[in-house]
């Protein structure tokens, strides 16, 4: 994977970020990562095809794991195998980015105090 990414550990946001997993292990940590995203992603695949949409499903424990996307303009959701990943970007927008439980705590709280 990206060192910086690595090393720096989890981001405020995944937006506009970039993933190439070096092993299986770190394939395995990326694809958590894109299916916990609420955004679209962009999935380069080794033979160079590129695949955008939203990441509904997954499945590790599959024979072989795979992801499923919903792509824009498209009524079928489209399979990729973790093998075929070479690159993830996080390319849309992180819809759920500053809107959790605990932001919206502090914000409620600062409202409050300053009533």
């Amino acid at each position: 994977m990206d060192p910086e990414i690595s090393s720096i550990g989890s981001p405020q946001s995944w937006e506009g970020r970039c993933l190439q997993p070096l092993n299986e292990k770190e394939l395995h940590e990326a694809m958590n990562l894109v299916f916990d995203y609420r955004g679209d992603v962009t999935i380069q695949l080794k033979k160079g095809e590129e695949v955008m949409g939203f990441v509904f499903d997954r499945q590790e424990e599959a024979p072989q794991p795979y992801i499923q996307l919903f792509l824009p303009g498209d009524q079928h959701p489209r399979m990729v195998l973790y093998q075929d990943v070479a690159k993830i970007v996080f390319s849309g927008q992180d819809t759920a980015f500053g809107r959790s439980w605990e932001d919206w705590a502090q914000k409620w709280k600062k409202s409050e105090s300053s009533s």
